[in-house]
This record gives C-alpha cells, structure tokens and sequence, in this order.
C-alpha cells in the first residue's frame, strides 16, 4: 500500500528532483553516439554508447530497489512510502493521512526504521 497526500495537504511534488533531465541527456547522448557509429563505422562509438546504456539502466534498477521505506506499527502498518520523502525529516515526525480521516506521526527509531509514534491531531503537517 502506498500512501499518498491527499488533494487538502497542497503538496508539490519536484520533477523527480533534476533525475529526469539527466536520464534523458545521457539516452539523447547514447543515441547520438549510435548514430555517429553508423555514420562512421567505428565500434569505439558503439562501445560508449552501450557502455553508458547500461550504466543508466543498471542506476535505474538501484534506484528502483531502494526507494521505499516500510512503515512500522500504527494504522498504517506495513506500508510503503517513498524514502525520498522520509529522508528529509532530520529529527522530526512524518504526519501521514490515514484512510478513513485522520493523520498519523512516524518517526525514525534507534534502527533508521520508521515506527508509529501517535495520531496527530493538530491539523498541520
């Protein structure tokens, strides 16, 4: 389950933080570099270009492995948000919606894990 903010909490979500114009200018340069292979023949252009497919792919999959952070007790139990998100607390509570109204407070424990700390019944995230 992932859990979103809802439309009140006015949240703005950054273009996954410069993430996509570096992705994109480095698929442009593979295919630039294939290009010049065909127009040239030489295979050093067809290496560099795989060479640095593969490295954005492989970067891709990393990524993708380890962008979520499971919640631990609480009504949100089990979980998953985005560790982007959670990464940014430094020492504060993350206040999540509950489906069905409500808001809960993670916090980071001695473990890095993200446990159930109370509703949070001040209406602020």
């Amino acid at each position: 389950m992932v859990v979103n903010p809802s439309p009140a909490d006015n949240a703005r979500w950054p273009l996954l933080e410069g993430r996509a114009a570096t992705v994109f200018a480095t698929l442009l340069a593979v295919a630039t570099l294939m290009m010049l292979w065909t127009w040239t023949g030489h295979t050093a252009f067809a290496a560099a270009g795989c060479c640095t497919a593969a490295v954005v792919f492989a970067a891709g999959f990393v990524r993708a492995r380890a962008g979520w952070a499971e919640l631990v007790g609480g009504p949100l139990d089990g979980a998953r948000v985005r560790s982007t998100r959670a990464d940014r607390l430094r020492g504060a509570c993350l206040v999540l919606v509950v489906p069905g109204g409500g808001r809960a407070r993670y916090g980071r424990d001695e473990a890095g894990r993200l446990v159930y700390r109370g509703r949070d019944d001040s209406g602020e995230s």
